[in-house]
């Protein structure tokens, strides 16, 4: 079987993609600050050749994008009608699993609930 050129374009976009992805994931587990840059640097140098194989792709109508919506014209009208505060409307009888009932209670850690100060 002979590949085309959308075929190879399309590969070498998959594995860009996937390389970005484990750069970025070792970058975030690096211990060390001259590790984590230099995935950061090999991060960036992958998602810059996508980027080139992205755009060869598009030119040629091989890598087709939904427009995206506007969506903050759509959501905004409804937006502050729809916003509750966290913790809002909760049952004080919820327990989030795996979550024991005494540690739910702040006086189960030794103090009072009082409120946050941001």
């Amino acid at each position: 079987m002979r590949l085309d050129d959308k075929d190879i374009l399309t590969d070498c976009l998959v594995d860009a993609k996937f390389c970005s992805t484990g750069y970025h994931l070792a970058a975030l587990e690096s211990s060390s600050d001259q590790i984590r840059n230099s995935f950061i640097r090999l991060m960036n140098d992958e998602l810059a050749t996508a980027k080139m194989i992205f755009d060869a792709m598009y030119q040629r109508g091989w890598y087709q994008v939904e427009m995206a919506r506007d969506v903050a014209r759509q959501a905004a009208p409804g937006m502050q009608a729809q916003y509750t505060a966290p913790g809002a409307g909760v049952r004080p009888e919820y327990n989030p699993p795996g979550m024991r009932p005494e540690y739910q209670r702040p006086e189960a850690f030794g103090r009072p609930e009082e409120p946050h100060r941001w």
